[in-house]
């Protein structure tokens, strides 16, 4: 599907996307741009049950090793130094 952007920066979202995601009239959107792509999600808000539902979520990870906690360092370090423009 395609769909043009108005002078204003107006994007109109053709009505069978609307359908699939469930999108109505005064529904807020997160847009994000992520390695070329432009991404929309409807918004939902954070209730107690969410947010209990997400926290329960993250009971079920493997434990950390210390040789993820390295490796985790290791893999923000090189974010950082990318961020920069330096070399490793």
């Amino acid at each position: 599907m395609q769909a043009t952007i108005s002078s204003k920066g107006q994007l109109v979202i053709p009505e069978a996307l609307r359908e699939q995601a469930r999108l109505q009239q005064g529904d807020q959107v997160d847009i994000g741009y992520c390695d070329g792509l432009i991404v929309l999600r409807k918004r939902q808000p954070l209730t107690p049950a969410r947010v209990r539902a997400l926290l329960g979520g993250g009971r079920h990870l493997p434990e950390m090793t210390p040789a993820d906690s390295g490796e985790v360092s290791e893999m923000i370090r090189a974010v950082r130094r990318e961020r920069r423009g330096s070399k490793p």
